[in-house]
């Protein structure tokens, strides 16, 4: 059976740095934007907002959809294909949490735009991270 997996990160900014996490799938570790998975009945704004504040702490706002998934991105964990929305978010209140959740993320981290640490991260974080720096531009 092949299933689909929308994800919902956001991008928050300060300066020309951005919050990433790092964090843990099974024995992998990776690099990503604070989100994930949206579950069944559930927008994807909805997501989002649940998800950056689980993994970050923090509660924030949507300011504009910056991408989706352009390219088909399968899985290496399982038979699905994974469809990542990506927000430009603004901080609304909250504690940042750089220690990570207790659970799937390590630790959260600022990272400048010019030097993402791509080859930790994902197919379909790739393909959004070729765009971000023409995406942020004023």
């Amino acid at each position: 059976m092949r299933t689909f997996s929308v994800r919902a990160y956001g991008v928050l900014r300060d300066g020309d740095k951005v919050l990433l996490t790092l964090s843990r799938f099974g024995d992998r570790t990776f690099v990503n934007f604070p989100g994930g998975g949206v579950e069944i009945e559930e927008g994807p704004g909805d997501g989002l907002l649940r998800e950056f504040r689980e993994e970050t702490g923090l509660v924030v706002r949507p300011a504009r959809i910056l991408h989706a998934s352009q390219k088909a991105h399968l899985s290496t964990q399982a038979p699905i294909q994974i469809v990542s929305l990506y927000w430009l978010v603004e901080r609304v209140s909250g504690d940042l949490r750089l220690t990570g959740n207790g659970d799937d993320v390590l630790e959260l981290f600022w990272s400048p735009v010019n030097a993402l640490p791509l080859d930790r991260m994902f197919p379909a974080d790739l393909e959004f991270c070729a765009l971000l720096p023409g995406l942020l531009a004023p």
